[in-house]
């Protein structure tokens, strides 16, 4: 069954959901090289405990990666994307508010972490190829470039 949307193919706008999604979800995460010295500077923090935290989210995103193609099969990836769009939301958030080392490993490593792990590749690439059969690899590459066009305006802001 195909879905058009007048003229265009519903999967297209799904692709362009997913662009974005990934810009956001994959940088937020990887941001953190951003945020750790103005961290450092702040809170006089070691610089070993503080950069904890960025690897403390990833550990804890791939502990979270093999329960994703549950979630998605039990909720669906309307429902799993949306919690992690939450999840990213409130851990950025709450950053702005830490004062202590274990906020800031609840906060970007925890929250952000699982957030963007439910809209990085792995979610992205569980429900995206079922939209195509034929262009299916077109469809993929241009939804996961959103990492890298994110990761342009998210440099260029903060620079």
């Amino acid at each position: 069954m195909r879905l058009f949307l007048g003229s265009v193919f519903y999967g297209w706008v799904i692709v362009a959901v997913a662009f974005v999604t990934m810009a956001i979800g994959v940088n937020a995460r990887t941001a953190f090289s951003l945020l750790f010295p103005p961290i450092v500077d702040e809170f006089a923090w070691d610089r070993a405990a503080t950069a904890g935290a960025f690897s403390f989210g990833f550990l804890f995103s791939a502990v979270l990666s093999p329960l994703l193609g549950k979630l998605m099969d039990r909720y669906g990836p309307r429902l799993v994307i949306e919690a992690g769009v939450a999840g990213v939301a409130i851990g950025l958030l709450l950053a702005a508010h830490i004062s202590a080392r274990w906020q800031l490993y609840a906060t970007l490593g925890v929250l952000v972490g699982a957030g963007s792990v439910c809209m990085s590749y792995t979610g992205q690439a569980i429900y995206l190829p079922n939209w195509f059969v034929r262009r299916r690899g077109l469809a993929m590459s241009i939804a996961f470039s959103g990492v890298g066009v994110g990761s342009c305006c998210f440099r260029r802001s903060s620079a």
